[in-house]
């Protein structure tokens, strides 16, 4: 059994070839993506499932029944919902509740159809949980808190305001820091940045085919 690392509720969700790669914010999880695609690494992305959900008329409807006012022109204003949940914890449990079980059945399929591949990468930001397994496959992927907020600077949508939110509520979950078996610093270029994932992916590769002999 391995804990759902979005609630309180025991699911099959991993297997041996699952990993996850989870970070703060502007810490690379995106160039990261596009490495692992690069690279012919299937990975799925909890932050673009999430878009696509926020385009379905019920979790329209849901999002602004928990989050009052914040649909404009029958779309999810994601900045408003944004700014709302990183200073308001109940209405980001909420959020949570709703959301990351549907993140995870679209996980589920993702795996069924890519059963073959040797090495799946589930994406996502960092998020607290109180039921992370202690012992995972984790792929922890950080940055220096200034490099990170330099790369935020440059991003749409993110003033000064909602880094310091977001960022305060990340630093205090801790618990991925302590439980990662794999560690990428990306302080460095998108070169950098590959020569690290390649590296990282070489390491489980072998692992793999150590398992696969006993």
């Amino acid at each position: 059994m391995i804990y759902n690392i979005y609630s309180n509720i025991i699911v099959k969700v991993f297997i041996l070839n699952s990993y996850i790669l989870i970070g703060p914010i502007g810490s690379g999880k995106t160039e990261a993506q596009k490495i692992f695609q690069n690279l012919n690494i299937k990975w799925f992305c909890a932050d673009n499932t999430v878009r696509k959900l926020y385009e379905d008329q019920e979790v329209i409807s849901k999002i602004n029944e928990i989050i009052p006012n914040s649909v404009k022109n029958g779309k999810i204003d994601k900045n408003i919902v944004r700014e709302k949940i990183f200073t308001d914890e109940d209405k980001l449990k909420l959020i949570e509740s709703y959301i990351h079980p549907k993140v995870f059945l679209e996980f589920e399929n993702f795996k069924i159809k890519f059963n073959d591949q040797n090495i799946l990468i589930f994406i996502t930001p960092i998020i607290k949980s109180n039921n992370f397994l202690e012992k995972n496959n984790i792929i922890y992927i950080n940055a220096d808190k200034d490099i990170r907020i330099n790369r935020l600077k440059k991003r749409k949508n993110y003033n000064k305001k909602i880094i310091e939110n977001i960022m305060n509520y990340q630093e205090s979950s801790d618990i991925y820091i302590k439980n990662y078996s794999h560690i990428i610093q990306n302080n460095g270029s998108l070169l950098q940045l590959k020569i690290l994932i390649q590296q990282t992916l070489s390491y489980l590769w072998t692992n793999i085919l150590f398992m696969n002999n006993q």
